[in-house]
């Protein structure tokens, strides 16, 4: 029977995780699990994994190398060098990239690099000419001229490396231009998070909709998730500890994170279900109770270290073995559904 595009044997993902629960199951023959093993994973493709591997290791290299030469070299260059040759191998990246295609690994990586190379460029011009901008204008406009390449690059890499870049220059603006009172201070977790928040939810929708392989990868999701987790987590931790003002800033900030990881847990835990992202949230959330741990112990305890320090080590034990308890049975109760 010809299956159409639409119907809903189609509409499953072959890999090798549906591969193993078929042959647990029965449902088909240990010689036709290896053969359906070999078709999804011919033997080559490790070396088309190691290939790209060496590709993009290589070309972290060069240009880390790039930016060494310029930082050790700089009283011995003249400025004309450094501004050309900087420019003629971001002419080169681009040309490449229009050569080899987005489509090729090759073609991404040498768009990845040329956007690397724009804010070298922006740095060293700053250096030569002494413009007196601060570093978030750096930041801001090299987000704002690669963002062109982004769209176009189909590449995550290149996503994640744009929103890195935006998210310096959102917590420099802060610092150097927003000027904030004492009591709005706490306002830049709520900020970064509600940032990255933006970039995961339309990372899921466009994903849902188009089903873009080159989007289709766990490590994204993953980066993007622990760049929510992390300035949701910040502010609740140090609450806890006392370690900044009680304003309402960073109150708020608590409140947004702990909505934050209630909405990432549901989202992981019921609607995708994506282990790797929910445990990150069982860490943070962890981590959080550690804090909380450490707060009540050490004001109920105080003078008595030794027993302080014996319970704080119970109730890590405990915390994360409840953690891991509870990962295993999500991990059996997903792949019961799945059967």
């Amino acid at each position: 029977m010809e299956q159409t595009p639409d119907s809903p044997l189609a509409q499953i993902p072959a890999n090798r995780r549906l591969v193993d629960e078929l042959h647990a199951h029965g449902k088909i023959s240990p010689e036709a699990k290896v053969y359906a093993l070999d078709f999804l994973y011919p033997a080559d493709q490790w070396g088309l994994w190691i290939s790209r591997l060496f590709l993009a290791v290589g070309t972290a290299l060069v240009l880390s190398g790039v930016v060494y030469f310029f930082a050790f070299n700089w009283a011995k260059i003249e400025p004309i060098i450094k501004l050309a040759s900087l420019q003629l191998a971001m002419l080169l990246c681009l040309g490449g990239a229009y050569y080899y295609k987005l489509e090729r690994i090759s073609g991404q990586i040498l768009l990845l690099s040329a956007s690397v190379l724009t804010g070298v460029f922006m740095a060293v011009f700053g250096q030569i000419y002494q413009t007196g901008a601060d570093a978030y204008q750096l930041f801001m406009m090299w987000s704002v001229l690669t963002f062109g390449w982004t769209v176009i690059s189909n590449f995550a890499a290149q996503w994640v490396f744009w929103l890195a870049i935006t998210n310096i220059f959102l917590v420099l603006w802060w610092d150097q231009a927003a000027l904030p009172e004492p009591d709005m201070a706490g306002m830049i977790f709520f900020f970064v998070m509600l940032l990255n928040t933006v970039a995961l939810v339309l990372r899921e929708v466009y994903l849902n909709w188009k089903k873009a392989e080159w989007l289709d990868r766990r490590w994204v999701r993953l980066l993007i998730v622990l760049a929510v987790l992390v300035p949701a987590t910040w502010p609740v931790v140090m609450l806890i500890f006392e370690t900044v003002s009680d304003s309402f800033s960073m109150k708020l900030s608590a409140a947004t994170g702990l909505v934050g990881l209630g909405g990432l847990y549901a989202l992981y835990r019921f609607k995708v279900r994506d282990m790797w992202s929910l445990a990150a949230i069982a860490l943070f959330l962890c981590i959080v109770l550690e804090a909380a741990a450490v707060r009540l112990l050490g004001e109920a305890l105080q003078g008595a270290e030794i027993a302080m320090f014996l319970l704080m080590g119970l109730a890590t034990i405990g915390i994360f073995s409840a953690a891991v308890i509870y990962l295993r049975r999500v991990i059996a109760i997903i792949e019961a559904d799945h059967v």
